[in-house]
């Protein structure tokens, strides 16, 4: 069961990336992802500006008494779509946990990662990586929706 939600985890991360993209954009770098999933979060927390050559767009959040998913672009400048969705999972007072997923054409090694990544969840990993997949899905739709276009 938890193999088949990552995968459809996966999946859903891959057609936020391309579904409405105006352009050809290329493979999530290393340094993109390692900026998604580690660096973002410290950019925060000591109250730096953005990745220099970057921008962060909100693409959605899920909202339920005691956790929270929001989903950021990660855009590189002069660019229309994401390199990578930075995923960001907050349950009940714990500390935020980060997540990125790249692109469908990044290399296997970063998708790897992004999977070992999922490993680490909390408790309940099955409700968490269903909660996961739902706020994914309904962000792929507000993305494929033609009123977002």
């Amino acid at each position: 069961m938890k193999r088949l939600i990552s995968i459809c985890l996966a999946s859903i991360a891959g057609a936020v990336l391309v579904t409405g993209a105006s352009a050809q954009v290329a493979p999530t770098t290393e340094e993109e992802y390692n900026y998604g999933a580690i660096g973002y979060k410290i950019q925060l927390q000591t109250k730096l500006p953005v990745k220099q050559g970057y921008r962060i767009a909100d693409l959605g959040i899920l909202e339920e008494p005691g956790r929270t998913i929001a989903f950021k672009g990660l855009t590189r400048s002069g660019e229309d779509a994401p390199c990578a969705v930075i995923m960001i999972y907050t349950r009940d007072n714990n500390p935020p946990e980060y997540f990125c997923m790249p692109t469908l054409d990044a290399s296997p090694g970063l998708w790897n990662r992004f999977w070992q990544s999922l490993e680490v969840i909390s408790d309940n990993k099955i409700n968490q990586l269903k909660f996961m997949t739902y706020g994914l899905s309904r962000t792929l739709m507000r993305v494929a929706a033609p009123s977002s276009r």
